[in-house]
């Protein structure tokens, strides 16, 4: 109809729920978004990682930290290796040895420098406010490869979910088999680290009162 409106997500009375991250297929792709959740999963309730020793699990923070965000997974075997050039986005080679997942993933050279990008065919909608941070997923690692971080307007931006990944050791062959985690990413409220900052704790607490040991930590 000529003059239409087009309706978005997240405009008034269409607002992503509270507390949710909305996984959205590409147009006429809705068969397909089962299959869009085998490439994420979420970290909470995930303890474990395969490579700990039973030490691990007594620290908390390192328990918690597992738990955090939400992973990604790759869709391919695949191996890439960066020549150290830095000249272009061809500077990575990747060799994909399963293309039977093209039409969910694509694994390319990103913007030199030995960068990957994951681009992942579905998009990811958060409630108003919130953005979603890329990172290194936690306490899973693949040789060679590291998650970078980025942070995305996904209450806003209109495009497909891609990670980047660098590549740390040219000419090293990385190998990157079919469910491995690639990366991970986490919501957080917009302007709210950006608030932080740090600060004298003397500025507001007498250094005396800091000093005792019952007020600056507490033990069990």
């Amino acid at each position: 109809m000529a003059g239409a409106t087009k309706t978005y997500i997240n405009q008034p009375g269409y607002e992503v729920p509270d507390n949710k991250v909305l996984l959205i297929p590409f147009p006429n792709r809705d068969e397909q978004v089962e299959r869009h959740k085998e490439v994420l999963f979420p970290l909470k309730g995930k303890t474990q990682r395969e490579w700990f020793n039973s030490h691990f699990y007594y620290c908390l923070p390192i328990v918690i930290g597992n738990q955090y965000g939400f992973a990604v997974k790759s869709y391919h075997t695949f191996d890439a290796v960066w020549d150290g050039s830095n000249l272009n986005s061809s500077d990575v080679t990747v060799t994909i040895h399963n293309d039977d997942n093209s039409d969910m993933q694509t694994v390319q050279g990103g913007f030199s420098e030995g960068v990957l990008t994951i681009q992942n065919k579905f998009h990811l909608k958060t409630p108003p406010g919130v953005n979603l941070m890329t990172i290194q997923p936690p306490n899973f690692y693949i040789p060679g490869l590291v998650a970078m971080t980025g942070v995305v307007e996904t209450d806003n931006v209109r495009r497909d979910f891609s990670i980047n990944l660098k590549m740390t050791d040219p000419g090293r062959v990385v190998r990157v088999n079919k469910g491995d985690v690639l990366g991970a990413f986490m919501p957080i409220p917009r302007n709210f680290v950006e608030n932080f900052e740090l600060d004298d704790v003397y500025k507001y607490f007498p250094k005396d009162l800091v000093l005792s040991r019952a007020f600056s930590s507490k033990r069990a």
